[in-house]
């Protein structure tokens, strides 16, 4: 740590937006600090004060009227092993298992995987095809902003430095929904996702797809929606030649980028793969369990 870093444990969160309120940027929230503090031991950042939240009580997991809230302090552990989740959000548990490992899930937090905003945010398309939301507290004030609408660029998001992200928000769903996360990397555990990709959709009296979302990343500069693929499914009877064309529109809503993981073109390629195995994945579990 740098030496001329102040580390700030407050205990109340009026305490903890007080102090933000007063360091116009100077101040770096942290709680797992699993990104952090590597980056700051190597140089690459050098906040003057760190603002640690672990003592705020904001690692809950409840449900609370029409949403489960999941507190920004709960670690990747908590939403593993968490019995609320696995009855009304199983996906998310499932994909909190492939995070890392036990050192990082038993540190690493739901909020800092968000804020973080790494286009690979391994519980970003999770959430989104969950449509979640996220509150965001400031020392006056309060506001909730879709996931969707929360990711502005890589390692950027409209959080501004006088709030923290204090709660996840997922309406709580009766619907039985198909759903699949499959994530593709250099092996099968510890790694950061070449692509990976989320899928949700539910259907109507018919067969038909009522209702769909298909999130993807690694593939764009942040976590996105596949919205016009989601529209080509829905109304459709599911099958295997609507996926492949399903799969091959929401190729082309993304941009990805080659770096020292993937091409491009890998990733695009593997965009169309990913979503049409997602897309086939979870039909065949759902037609297990109706």
């Amino acid at each position: 740590m740098n030496k001329k870093t102040t580390y700030i444990a407050p205990t109340s969160l009026d305490e903890a937006l007080k102090i933000l309120n007063n360091n116009m940027g100077e101040t770096k929230v942290i709680a797992g600090g699993t990104d952090l503090i590597p980056r700051m031991r190597s140089g690459m950042a050098t906040p003057k004060r760190l603002l640690d939240i672990r003592k705020l009580s904001l690692s809950s997991i409840k449900l609370q009227g029409d949403f489960i809230c999941i507190g920004a302090g709960a670690t990747h552990t908590a939403i593993m092993e968490s019995e609320l989740l696995s009855v009304y959000c199983p996906i998310l548990r499932k994909v909190a298992y492939k995070i890392a490992g036990p050192p990082i899930r038993n540190r690493g937090t739901v909020g800092g995987n968000l804020v973080n905003a790494s286009p690979a945010a391994d519980l970003a398309p999770p959430l989104l095809i969950n449509d979640a939301e996220v509150v965001l507290s400031s020392f006056r004030a309060e506001r909730v902003v879709p996931l969707v609408d929360f990711f502005t660029g890589p390692g950027e998001t409209v959080i501004t430095h006088k709030e923290i992200l204090t709660e996840i928000r997922i309406p709580v769903s009766t619907e039985t929904a198909a759903t699949c996360f499959i994530k593709l990397g250099k092996r099968n555990a510890m790694t950061i996702s070449v692509v990976h990709s989320a899928v949700r959709f539910s259907l109507d009296s018919k067969g038909k797809i009522a209702s769909s979302r298909i999130a993807l990343g690694s593939v764009a500069p942040t976590p996105v929606r596949a919205v016009k693929a989601e529209e080509a499914l829905e109304g459709e009877l599911p099958g295997m030649e609507l996926f492949q064309n399903v799969s091959a529109l929401a190729s082309e809503e993304v941009s990805p980028i080659s770096d020292n993981r993937a091409s491009a073109g890998y990733r695009l390629e593997m965009v169309y793969v990913l979503t049409k195995r997602s897309l086939l994945t979870a039909f065949s579990d759902y037609k297990k369990v109706i």
